[in-house]
């Protein structure tokens, strides 16, 4: 007998059948690993503190079993002038491959900020605006920033700042009332100002797109190509949130270090970080009361598998790289700004504006003989 021979019918059944198979798995193992996700973080962020030995000297972080290891990126920055705190402005941070020219970053920005800005309820008092762009921009001026910055206020009880590129910041009322100190504010704003400063968003862009052409070529391969593409419907997450992970470690080191040049102390944006920590413990307290939660929550390796689907370093690793950075990196001073009494004024301003006030209706108004909250604004 001859050998069979596949017709094209034959072959294009196979390959549908193929790529039927290789969806169905990665439909599944997506579905696993949302539940990971869900669960992974949380549990990690909470783990129960090992004993502690001695403690580590400057520079570095403990380790598994009490090892002592370099932290992540300190090692580069010491080694280079990349992160050398004495040359801010003059470091090429930002540089590498990037589709985006500044001024076409710039009007990326822009484009964003219109649509946000057509949403979004901002804070019009003028004392509080002022003082915001004023902080804000004393840390633009210590930073790498080659392109102007914009800065508003969002009327919002989200505790929170984000940065756009092209150089605008939006930083939330809610954040403001958060914040114990200037300095604290200062470190999560430095922490923005630092992703535009290294391009963050569109260096990640240009990466999506030499994504998309390599998948794209997927398909002239035939069944083999079919399958690798959707195998790398799951290598992309993994490393666009490598990425995005990496674009945080990075925004950490560059804002405390623009913090610790405009005159504040860097270890305020620890605090910050560690009531962050207090919150994600309190979530995951929450969700730990959900059956199905608890349940992910055992299976083996689910905290290491989520941790490589993690858009961002758990806190907890944040904290201790952090601290490792401002020890290793930041040479000492005499004297550093904690707090200001602008900042205090300017923080009673927004508790005012924003808390209820009871009075009755008047008659006529409504209900007469009930309360009604109303919010007081300052003169």
């Amino acid at each position: 007998m001859g050998t069979p021979s596949l017709s094209l019918c034959d072959f294009r059944s196979r390959k549908v059948g193929f790529s039927w198979l290789a969806r169905f798995a990665s439909w599944n193992f997506s579905a696993l690993l949302l539940a990971f996700l869900l669960t992974g973080r949380g549990q990690a962020q909470n783990a129960p503190a090992q004993e502690q030995g001695p403690p580590p000297a400057a520079g570095a972080q403990a380790g598994p079993v009490g090892a002592v290891v370099e932290p992540h990126g300190v090692k580069q920055a010491k080694a280079s002038p990349k992160y050398d705190v004495n040359h801010i402005g003059e470091r090429g941070i930002g540089t590498g491959i990037n589709f985006y020219s500044l001024e076409r970053e710039r009007r990326l920005g822009e484009v964003m900020a219109r649509g946000i800005d057509l949403h979004t309820k901002f804070v019009t008092d003028t004392e509080v605006t002022d003082y915001v762009s004023r902080l804000a921009q004393k840390i633009v001026r210590n930073s790498d920033c080659l392109v102007p910055f914009t800065i508003k206020v969002i009327d919002s009880q989200d505790i929170r700042a984000f940065s756009l590129p092209g150089g605008y910041l939006y930083v939330d009322s809610g954040l403001i009332l958060a914040s114990d100190t200037e300095a604290e504010l200062a470190g999560m704003m430095a922490h923005e100002i630092a992703h535009v400063a290294a391009r963050h968003a569109t260096r990640e862009a240009t990466r999506k797109f030499f994504w998309d052409v390599a998948s794209s070529l997927s398909y002239l391969g035939g069944p083999i190509g079919i399958g690798l593409q959707n195998i790398g419907g799951i290598g992309a997450p993994l490393t666009f949130k490598k990425f995005s992970r990496d674009a945080e470690t990075e925004a950490d080191l560059l804002g405390i270090e623009y913090e610790y040049a405009a005159g504040y102390d860097p270890e305020a944006f620890v605090t910050a970080l560690e009531k962050l920590h207090v919150i994600e413990a309190r979530m995951h307290k929450v969700k730990s009361k959900i059956p199905i939660y608890n349940f992910f929550a055992r299976i083996p390796f689910h905290g290491q598998i989520a941790k490589g689907f993690a858009a961002y370093p758990m806190t907890e690793e944040r904290i201790q790289r952090v601290q490792a950075e401002i020890a290793g990196l930041l040479p000492g001073k005499q004297e550093y700004v904690s707090d200001t009494s602008e900042f205090q004024e300017v923080k009673y301003r927004l508790g005012v504006s924003q808390a209820p006030v009871l009075r009755r209706h008047k008659r006529g108004e409504g209900n007469a003989n009930g309360p009604v909250l109303r919010r007081n604004r300052p003169d």
